[in-house]
């Protein structure tokens, strides 16, 4: 019986018979087997030492492979893990029901409406809907979530609001807004929050807003706030709320040219110069409504708050309480 070709396939060196189904090759040396059943089927025969050194190479180059693949992993689980305080990766941990280092950016996109409290823990109110894609405020409030996180201040960094890139709405009940971080992009269209003394000293919080969505501002229990450089930033806001600050300059709302709406509700003006200031106010070119509330309200007299009533009439709606 012979082969097809008298050549090696390997190196092309002669062929020369050693049994009844045994060819090897003069030249490298590789072995031919011809099959029993006479069709000239070709297998390559190895030595068992060959044999054992090809599997040993094959099994370490699967486990370096595994290895690596597992260092890779897990680096990645705890780096993104690590992004987030304590308190909000329980938050999202519950939220998700997932552990945190598998809460994609797309995750953390679909939340539109986040509220954040801090009363006997932190109280985290958030939904996957948008709060501007309903009229009926009733309706919205059933799309509500409420998860809360028990935990201290060093448990809990403002800087992870950064992660939330979906938001509509937001609303900051804790203390010190100007610590938070927005997400550098964002489509927040209202911020709502309650004013504490930052660390930091300057307010930055209001440097990453998206001009072109930003619509609504509110600061609430405003009595530590002293820089009002932030204003600078919201030029483009329709509605701002002020609550419980020191009014300082009567010029303070002088950058907000598009505002619609003003709410100041027991804010501190100087008695004799309340009328001046509150006056500077109205005279914003795009302002249609002006509400306050409190004392600095009443320092105004009937007078002329009539004569202002008049005066605005069909511009501005005044009200005070």
């Amino acid at each position: 019986m012979t082969l097809k070709t008298d050549t090696c396939e390997s190196c092309g060196g002669r062929l020369e018979r050693k049994s009844s189904y045994i060819y090897q090759c003069a030249s490298c040396g590789q072995k031919y087997y011809i099959s029993a059943d006479k069709i000239h089927k070709v297998s390559v025969q190895l030595s068992a030492g060959k044999i054992i050194l090809i599997c040993a190479a094959v099994v370490m180059a699967i486990s370096a492979v595994a290895v690596v693949g597992y260092q890779f992993y897990t680096e990645r689980l705890v780096v993104s893990a690590s992004r987030f305080c304590v308190v909000f990766r329980d938050f999202l941990m519950e939220a998700y029901q997932k552990p945190a280092a598998e809460i994609s950016k797309e995750d953390l996109a679909r939340i539109k409406y986040l509220k954040i409290e801090l009363d006997k823990g932190y109280r985290f109110t958030y939904s996957y809907e948008d709060y501007y894609d309903y009229e009926n405020r009733e309706q919205y409030e059933k799309t509500l979530s409420i998860i809360t996180i028990q935990g201290s201040k060093s448990d809990f960094s403002p800087s992870n609001i950064e992660y939330f890139t979906g938001l509509t709405r937001l609303e900051l009940y804790t203390e010190a807004w100007e610590n938070y971080v927005l997400p550098e992009e964002n489509k927040l269209r209202c911020i709502y929050c309650l004013d504490g003394l930052s660390r930091y000293g300057t307010p930055q919080f209001f440097t990453r807003i998206n001009p072109d969505t930003l619509e609504e501002v509110a600061i609430l229990g405003a009595d530590g706030l002293k820089d009002f450089s932030f204003l600078d930033n919201l030029k483009g806001i329709k509605r701002f709320t002020l609550e419980n600050a020191t009014i300082p300059d009567k010029n303070l709302f002088h950058p907000l040219s598009g505002l619609e709406e003003l709410n100041l509700c027991y804010v501190r003006l100087e008695e004799d110069k309340a009328s001046e200031t509150i006056e500077q106010f109205l005279t914003l070119p795009s302002l249609k409504r002006f509400y306050i509330e409190g004392t600095a309200a009443w320092y105004i007299s009937n007078d002329q708050w009539s004569q202002w009533e008049q005066t605005y009439d069909g511009q501005i709606v005044l009200e005070r309480k």
